[in-house]
């Protein structure tokens, strides 16, 4: 009778861990219409924001065109379901499932569990080029004031329309943060693009300050998902252009501190001479992001300066890192990448 016990609770023990393997995963299918058998098919979950190849997990396909893959997920991930070089941004939560269909002509969400969410990502098109962009030529030139009124505010009425969108939809509460929050920052970051023109970089620059001096900077939801991290990171671009408009306008002298930042100048400039300008983003978070977030960037700065074989940055940010975060979900690998350090 004993030894009957002693199985039941084994047997309920392996219940529970195979339910709860189930549960951290997701579940991708479905077909490719006319498939070939030349392009592949690939999903990308970024680390934490941005595109990385290193992060695409490759996606195996049957001569028939069907697929279907098993992916380990615990909180909610976006990812982008690659194919002939066409991305198809999809939302993956643990437990969940989603069947679609891939063709030259697009793409298409078929069924599963997960298709209520989607949908409504796939109505708002999260990643849309932004028209400016598509222009850029019609509005570069333009003074402050008509950028404002021909392109700011119009694109924040797009934004606001798709924002309504989400809301109207038939998901659950926390789905329509997460992807409200995702429309969001990529506005800003969009328009954060605006600085790499150069002939008009002084004035787009200053458009871009005054943008982000509106910008909320507390995420909608957390986890957030990569568009969020990517404006938190583009914030501290903010921060650091206003502060060095300031020193330069108040003509603040070496030994005097830097607004907002608690360092000096000379220090600043010695910083950014010996880490590079990844280290002062790196103190901008710290001072200005919540402390999740600074714990989701930090994670991508030191992965990001290990791959690139910035040593000294990586140890100096992990470094600090790791006093920051003592019980961080992320701790252990980062002792590993700094362990792996010459």
């Amino acid at each position: 009778m004993h030894l009957i016990s002693i199985i039941k609770k084994y047997f309920f023990l392996l219940l529970v861990i195979c339910s709860t393997q189930s549960f951290a995963q997701f579940r991708l299918s479905g077909t490719i219409k006319n498939y070939t058998g030349q392009a592949e098919l690939k999903i990308n979950i970024p680390l934490i924001y941005g595109f990385d190849e290193a992060n695409s997990i490759k996606i195996p396909v049957k001569k028939n065109g069907s697929f279907s893959v098993t992916l380990p997920v615990k909180d909610q991930k976006f990812g982008d379901l690659i194919f002939q070089q066409n991305f198809h941004l999809i939302l993956l939560g643990a437990g969940k499932s989603l069947k679609v269909e891939l063709s030259d002509k697009g793409f298409k969400l078929i069924a599963g569990n997960a298709l209520p969410e989607n949908n409504a990502l796939m109505s708002v098109n999260v990643n849309e080029y932004p028209f400016f962009l598509q222009n850029d030529a019609a509005y570069t030139s333009l003074s402050l004031e008509a950028l404002d009124q021909k392109l700011v505010k119009p694109y924040f009425a797009m934004r606001d329309k798709k924002i309504a969108a989400v809301k109207q939809s038939a998901i659950n509460a926390k789905d329509k943060k997460l992807i409200i929050s995702e429309l969001t920052a990529a506005t800003y970051n969009n328009l954060y693009e605006l600085i790499q023109f150069d002939q008009y970089k002084e004035k787009l620059e200053q458009l871009v300050i005054n943008v982000f001096d509106k910008a909320d900077l507390k995420p909608g939801i957390f986890p957030a998902g990569p568009q969020y991290y990517l404006f938190a990171n583009n914030y501290l671009w903010y921060k650091q252009t206003k502060s060095w408009l300031k020193v330069k306008a108040q003509n603040i002298k070496p030994n005097q501190l830097v607004p907002d930042y608690g360092i000096t100048v000379a220090e600043a400039e010695g910083f950014n001479t010996k880490y590079g300008p990844q280290y002062i983003r790196w103190l901008g978070a710290t001072r200005f992001l919540p402390g999740p977030v600074v714990e989701q960037l930090g994670y991508q700065y030191i992965s990001d300066a290990v791959k690139s074989n910035r040593s000294l940055l990586a140890k100096t940010i992990g470094q600090e890192y790791i006093k920051k975060f003592p019980k961080g979900m992320y701790k252990k690998d980062v002792q590993t990448k700094l362990a792996g350090l010459k």
